[in-house]
């Protein structure tokens, strides 16, 4: 890495720092929203006095003439997050941490939560933009990838660990 890219990191690094201090909110609670962003994906953190949950929706852009586009994710931070509803169920395949391979989980098509602050985290990859801001918004609800990444996030705040079944029910056809 060359003085010029440490630069950068360093200044990134700082205007990520500065976001605590924007919102008032702990430092430990803003790692999820940016985990969410460095590494992609959905996180949670809890310590004694704060729980934080980030979910990641993304809306791809594409324009069929000139066969470009672009995917907007929008990072969802909820600050002591609570399940309101939970609706239907979807199978699917998941992996978590350390885990040494995916399992076969149920999880709810839409979910609903509520959390004593919202903060969304806009991310355009063309404009090479972070737009950050405080939601009014107490009271959200998802469905699909974004609401089975919530519930698989909800566990972990609740001291649960992902439960389901092991890869090799499956058979090969």
């Amino acid at each position: 890495m060359n003085a010029d890219d440490i630069q950068e990191e360093i200044a990134f690094a700082a205007a990520e720092a500065a976001l605590a201090v924007r919102f008032g909110i702990p430092a430990g609670a803003l790692i999820p929203l940016l985990f969410s962003l460095r590494y992609g994906g959905d996180w949670s953190y809890a310590s004694g006095d704060v729980t934080a949950l980030s979910a990641v929706t993304k809306t791809t852009v594409y324009d069929e003439a000139s066969r470009t586009g672009y995917s907007l994710e929008e990072i969802y931070l909820f600050v002591d997050p609570v399940l309101l509803h939970r609706e239907g169920t979807v199978h699917r395949l998941e992996k978590c941490g350390e885990a040494p391979a995916r399992l076969l989980v149920a999880r709810p098509y839409r979910v609903r939560l509520s959390a004593r602050r919202v903060i969304r985290m806009t991310v355009h990859p063309l404009k090479r933009e972070i737009r950050t801001e405080e939601l009014d918004a107490r009271e959200m609800a998802f469905s699909g990838s974004t609401a089975y990444g919530i519930d698989h996030e909800l566990e972990h705040l609740a001291g649960r660990e992902i439960a389901g079944e092991e890869l090799r029910v499956f058979r090969f056809g």
